[in-house]
């Protein structure tokens, strides 16, 4: 588009990053987008023709290079029917410039034909360039209110139809473009199209830093931008050469690999005062390791391990694939020349102090790690961080983790703390961790490396992460999406808030980005987002271990009716539905159900009904077989009641065993997700046993009704996503 490429070029040329509503329109047209294309005008006289040649009423706006928001500086008159209208805007806008922007230019006004704006809906569309993920696209409610409503979604660009659909679906406001109060429909598709336009001029032209078309106001049938303005800046230049950039990184993924699954590993400046937490770790490592340490009065203390001490890693006889650093921060990049020159293929650097300090020093340590480590093939794994977890070869990050027993998920997270609390959590509910990998400061090796890694490996059936930065966005978007079009994977993004946002500074030093960047990066590569620790313990344990949630209505079992409500507004709010069932059911329901201090209706408040889950007949798997075949109904949830029997499990297991064994037999037989609540209430240590009985009998457990919902939400999110992407 050769006008789009001149406009652009012309600006720059001229050290202009702003253009003018003329060019922005101008570039609007270029690519089909229709839009009132105004005229220029430097004097009342040439305004006054204008109008008259393209009809009254018309709308005149200020044109200065020192102006972004025309309004603010009183800059826009609207509805002008007449001549003398027009004369008197011209001279109104001038004088508002002056007293508002004394020091801004004034170039006359735009003249453009009156749009009905009446008969449409105001938006807001755009581009905005975010520094982690690049060119994005925006949509939301438009005109004057748009600060204040906020009400938008976004994309990274480019993007097709189906997309931009869901973008505007979105929003809260979306049901204004459906029509309410007997407004007519507004064209939907035609701001569909546009989004796709927008998302491809955003790709093809990198210098569009931000484009701003508000309001866009959308017809019955089709739609037109009355006003426009984009900013602009010079694209960034890469300096290496890409190929051997590939080339490199593909190298380092290898070597990642091998970190995961060495034969050899040497643990560098252990010390007593940590316990000797590196060796440790590793004492169920099935390969050989080694310490390097100079210190005399820590030698001793090794020797008594039984593990073989050198005072130089160069002095080790075997090749070292996996070396792990914990040092004094100034010694820091001597010793990565070290293992370099020792031809070590990973390492991980628990020692910390570096850019996440925001101290001089500590930044300038990093740089040196970072420009040593991209000089070599070597793979990094942080600084400040655990490094990797493999419990099929006993290489662990801690010395409690579990370990001989290859699994099937990943986890890769920023945080330390998270990732050695998410392998011990998982554990303990029977989930199987394949690899973990904690990545501190990532400053060679990003998430998205973990991820291309973690997703190559074919006993992988679902990642989980817990991150706070990155500094290639877009790479990491292309992972998830790889990654998340085969199984599961799902975000939990820490700093979300300004106040969490200055904590990941300080944690990680990482780049960090908007919160709503980042959830429509997410939403958009198929990937689920959860808020927390548990949150991702819940719905890694259903997706393991349950069935695909492939719809988002719920049959509920409850021991009691008094949470009926409140059950119901937790699904709701989880974005899942609690649906009247179907005729067919509750006329078999009515048969037998004790309705008596009970109620058939969904939530089921069945406990008089099934003993509270003891009685010894048929009742309970009746109404789990009649939610089963009921097709209003896409996944079933049933309460344990723990605080009204759970006491007496203690001293007779068996009726809670009993209990499981029908439940288990159930759950073998049936197509539909189901999941248990076994609430911890004032016994803990009781309920404790009673989950990992369930457990092992392959049942999905949930603490509550509420973490079941959100739990089912995050599955339902993905598992319709991805049917929706394949379509």
């Amino acid at each position: 588009m050769k006008q789009v490429e001149d406009l652009i070029a012309g600006a720059l040329a001229e050290g202009r990053v702003e253009l003018s509503e003329i060019e922005s329109k101008q570039i609007l047209e270029a690519v089909g987008v229709a839009s009132t294309l105004p005229h220029p005008a430097r004097s009342a006289d040439e305004a006054v023709e204008i109008a008259a040649r393209i009809g009254f009423p018309v709308v005149l706006k200020v044109i200065s290079p020192d102006v972004s928001h025309k309004s603010d500086v009183g800059g826009v008159a609207l509805n002008l029917a007449s001549e003398a209208q027009v004369r008197e805007a011209f001279a109104g806008i001038r004088r508002g410039l002056a007293e508002r922007r004394a020091d801004a230019r004034f170039e006359g006004v735009s003249v453009q034909k009156m749009a009905a704006a009446a008969a449409g809906l105001e938006m807001l569309a755009g581009i905005l360039w975010d520094k982690q993920f690049g060119p994005m696209v925006v949509v939301g409610l438009g005109g004057t209110l748009v600060e204040i409503l906020g009400d938008i979604a976004m994309r990274l660009a480019p993007f097709e139809l189906r997309e931009a659909r869901a973008m505007i679906g979105e929003l809260k406001g979306a049901a204004l473009l459906r029509g309410v109060r007997g407004a007519s429909p507004a064209d939907a598709e035609s701001l569909a199209a546009l989004l796709v336009k927008l998302s491809k001029l955003a790709q093809r032209y990198p210098q569009i830093r931000e484009m701003d078309l508000n309001p866009v106001v959308v017809y019955p049938d089709g739609l037109m931008v009355l006003d426009a303005r984009a900013a602009l800046a010079a694209p960034d230049q890469r300096t290496a050469d890409e190929s051997e950039r590939l080339k490199r990184r593909a190298v380092r993924l290898e070597n990642l690999k091998q970190g995961f699954r060495p034969r050899v590993v040497a643990v560098i400046g252990d010390k007593r005062m940590g316990n000797y937490l590196w060796l440790r770790a590793q004492a169920h490592f099935t390969g050989k390791l080694y310490s390097v340490q100079i210190d005399p009065n820590e030698i001793s203390g090794i020797e008594a391990m039984g593990i073989t001490n050198y005072a130089r890693l160069a002095d080790i006889p075997d090749q070292v694939d996996y070396a792990i650093v914990a040092v004094p921060r100034p010694v820091a990049p001597r010793v990565l020349g070290d293992c370099i020159a020792k031809g070590v293929r990973c390492v991980t650097f628990f020692t910390s102090g570096f850019a996440e300090t925001g101290e001089e020093l500590g930044i300038k340590l990093e740089g040196e790690l970072r420009t040593i480590a991209l000089a070599s093939d070597i793979a990094l794994v942080g600084p400040n961080c655990m490094g990797l977890y493999n419990p099929a070869v006993g290489l662990c990050s801690f010395p409690d983790q579990k370990v001989g027993e290859a699994g099937d998920v990943c986890f890769i997270s920023q945080s330390g703390t998270h990732a050695i609390n998410f392998s011990m959590q998982a554990a303990a509910r029977g989930v199987k961790v394949n690899k973990a990998a904690s990545i501190g400061n990532a400053i060679v090796l990003e998430a998205a490396d973990y991820i291309d890694t973690m997703a190559d490996d074919p006993a992988t059936r679902m990642i989980g992460m817990y991150i706070e930065g990155v500094r290639d966005g877009r790479r990491l978007f292309e992972s998830l999406k790889r990654a998340a079009a085969r199984f599961p994977v799902a975000v939990w993004k820490g700093g979300a808030t300004e106040a969490g946002a200055r904590a990941t500074f300080s944690h990680t030093g990482s780049l960090a980005t908007s919160a709503a960047v980042w959830r429509a990066a997410v939403r958009q590569s198929g990937a689920v987002a959860v808020d927390n620790l548990d949150s991702m313990l819940d719905a890694v344990e259903l997706f393991i271990r349950g069935r695909r949630v492939t719809g988002r209505r719920v049959g509920l079992v409850a021991m009691t009716g008094g949470q009926s409500v409140i059950i119901t507004d937790t699904f709701a709010a989880a974005g899942l539905e609690v649906p009247t069932l179907s005729a067919s059911s509750y006329e078999e329901l009515k048969s037998f159900f004790n309705i008596i201090g009970g109620s058939y209706r969904n939530p089921l408040d069945a406990g008089g009904t099934i003993g509270m889950g003891q009685e010894q007949g048929s009742n309970l798997v009746r109404i789990l077989e009649i939610l089963e075949r009921d097709r209003a109904i896409d996944a079933i949830v049933m309460e344990i009641a723990t605080g009204l029997r759970g006491v007496r499990w203690a001293e007779h297991e068996e009726e809670l065993t009993g209990l499981l064994d029908r439940l288990q037999d159930f759950n073998l037989r049936r197509a539909k997700p189901f999941a248990v609540v076994l609430h911890p209430a004032h016994i803990e240590t009781i309920v404790a046993r009673a989950k990992e009985l369930a457990r092992a009998r392959g049942l999905v457990v949930f603490d509550s009704f509420e973490r079941a919902a959100r739990a089912l939400g995050v599955a339902a999110d993905y598992w319709m996503g991805r049917a929706a992407n394949s379509t």
